[in-house]
């Protein structure tokens, strides 16, 4: 194609092979005049802001998941997570890019806060791994705007988050003498608060998993390498070893629906005002090394954070912890 465009030539090629049969040839000439309009009417709608038909209409989950596919950076998990969200956030499979309007992304935002069942910074990192998709599609000229321009995102449960979320050891203790409606569950969650694995990583653990009191693995959401030691009340939770492709824990037919429940109900039980899920053991986790002396880096690495920005949060909670008991040492008159 000799292209003439705003003052500029250049060529582009189609890399069609026409010197075939005369049928074949008149065929593949249809294509490429086909492919020739088709980039006309691209160049036409840069100067215009105009969005060709065909772009309107792609599907915007087959979009999403092509964009994943050859995203080739280790948050892509989170990406790919944060899709199934806005998946269950519209409940339409087949929504089209150009019906994602600034109400609906409103909408989505509010629903990763309030009813996705996330915590912390989890909705916030959502929102902003979802928006490199958005971006991606405008950049390709399927959308003409980016819809959460003029969204800000403030989450009401950021401040405190982590307090409402880290047990304490007294607490730990607690739980560990209260009868749970599925010890699978219970024994679970207690390792967690062990050894930083959140559900996901519990449900795919087999004994080749433990290598002489180690536990190695990776996190399903980033894909970073977790490589802890085992102390012995994580030893004592598991038990007896078995085959190495063994499961550990017999939690690959409960949803996570009946796993937050049985969690929910084992927390009323202990008589803990505190809403538990497998995010509080890794906050626990996290929050018992600080205060047992482990620096940034280490927390970081036991926790399988790429970098320490994100084991902060716990220091901060920390440092809040050490300024509430000094304010409440007994005051004395001089």
């Amino acid at each position: 194609m000799d292209i003439h465009h705003n003052g500029e030539r250049w060529r582009e090629f189609v890399k069609v092979n026409i010197l075939n049969k005369d049928a074949a040839k008149s065929e593949k000439l249809r294509v490429i005049e086909k492919i020739r309009l088709n980039r006309e009417l691209e160049l036409l709608s840069d100067d215009t802001g105009y969005i060709p038909q065909q772009f309107k209409k792609l599907n915007f989950f087959i979009f999403a998941d092509d964009y994943i596919k050859k995203y080739r950076n280790r948050d892509v998990r989170i990406i790919a997570s944060s899709v199934e969200k806005f998946k269950e956030s519209t409940n339409n499979p087949k929504l089209q890019i150009s019906q994602i309007t600034p109400a609906m992304m409103d909408s989505f935002k509010n629903y990763l806060i309030h009813d996705a069942g996330l915590s912390g910074e989890t909705p916030h990192n959502y929102f902003t791994r979802f928006k490199k998709i958005l971006k991606d599609a405008k950049i390709k000229g399927y959308l003409k705007e980016i819809p959460t321009e003029d969204i800000r995102f403030s989450n009401p449960n950021k401040d405190d988050s982590i307090k409402k979320q880290v047990l304490n050891a007294l607490e730990l203790q607690k739980l560990a003498s209260t009868k749970c409606g599925n010890e699978e569950v219970k024994k679970a969650f207690l390792l967690a608060c062990y050894t930083s694995l959140g559900l996901a990583e519990i449900r795919d653990l087999k004994w080749e998993n433990i290598n002489k009191s180690r536990l190695i693995t990776k996190r399903k959401k980033t894909g970073e390498l977790i490589n802890n030691r085992l102390n012995l009340s994580a030893l004592k939770i598991l038990g007896e070893p078995k085959k190495r492709d063994d499961f550990i824990f017999n939690l690959q037919f409960i949803s996570d629906n009946a796993v937050n429940k049985n969690i929910k109900n084992w927390s009323k039980r202990a008589e803990l005002n505190k809403h538990l899920t497998f995010y509080c053991a890794r906050h626990t986790f996290a929050c018992l090394l600080l205060i047992n002396g482990a620096n940034l880096k280490t927390v970081a690495d036991a926790m399988g954070h790429s970098s320490t920005k994100s084991t902060l949060k716990y220091l901060n909670y920390i440092q809040k912890l050490q300024d509430d008991a000094i304010d409440n040492l007994p005051t004395i008159e001089i």
